[in-house]
């Protein structure tokens, strides 16, 4: 297995792992802090330099603080997908005139941050109840059936909004990591092709996401099938 594909198959565990780290409160303070120097009373907008460079102050608070979900499940701050939260229209410009009220616009961040880490507490959730079964074609309806779910979850968390069908990707990437199963060059190809139908914006139609499913699921199987035993299990 190459680096990057070791790496890859990694993902679905740190994230997992660092969901219960996720404070709002303690978060809630260190944005306090980051903002409230910068925000004149007096103002009631802020220039477009300004309001850039706090934003990026507040990214890399984030990137710290947040929990390794946070940048490994690329759900970052300004992600409209999860959350409804816009950089340009959210962060200290939201209504007319602009809201700059710190408590106000830290609420909004945390509740986009919220939304993304319930999506990714639902997943790990769900993974944990997935039993695959030894017998192949069991296994792949099994595992078929899962794939609709994620999907139907990532459908249901991000509205199918703007770019959904990629963090749908993500989430069965993930799927298959959770299972143990092997995200080759293959795999990752039959998981391009089984999504390639979904469109931006569009829930997935029944049909589509029935093909989809089996498509992937049917590939992840033959590819654990043909995986070759470790060292230590060959036989001579």
């Amino acid at each position: 297995m190459s680096r990057k594909s070791q790496k890859d198959e990694e993902t679905w565990a740190r994230i997992q792992e660092s969901l219960d780290g996720f404070q709002p409160a303690h978060l809630a303070a260190r944005l306090r802090e980051h903002l409230v120097p910068h925000i004149p009373r007096s103002a009631t907008r802020l220039d477009e330099p300004t309001r850039r460079s706090l934003f990026e102050g507040v990214s890399a608070l984030l990137a710290e603080h947040a929990g390794a979900w946070y940048t490994l499940a690329r759900v970052q701050l300004g992600n409209p997908v999860l959350g409804g939260y816009s950089r340009g229209y959210s962060f200290f410009n939201h209504g007319h005139p602009p809201d700059l009220g710190v408590e106000s616009n830290i609420q909004r961040i945390l509740s986009a941050l919220g939304v993304a880490h319930a999506w990714l507490c639902t997943l790990d959730t769900y993974f944990r109840s997935v039993s695959l079964p030894s017998d192949e074609e069991d296994r792949v309806a099994v595992l078929s059936d899962a794939v609709r779910r994620v999907i139907a979850l990532t459908v249901e968390a991000t509205g199918c909004e703007e770019d959904w069908h990629l963090h749908a990707h993500l989430a069965l990437g993930w799927l298959l990591e959770s299972q143990g199963l092997p995200r080759t060059e293959r795999l990752k190809r039959a998981l391009d092709a089984a999504l390639v139908d979904f469109a931006w914006g569009t829930p997935p139609l029944e049909d589509e996401t029935r093909r989809a499913a089996n498509l992937l699921a049917r590939a992840a199987v033959k590819e654990d099938r043909s995986r070759p035993l470790p060292e230590e299990e060959e036989v001579s």
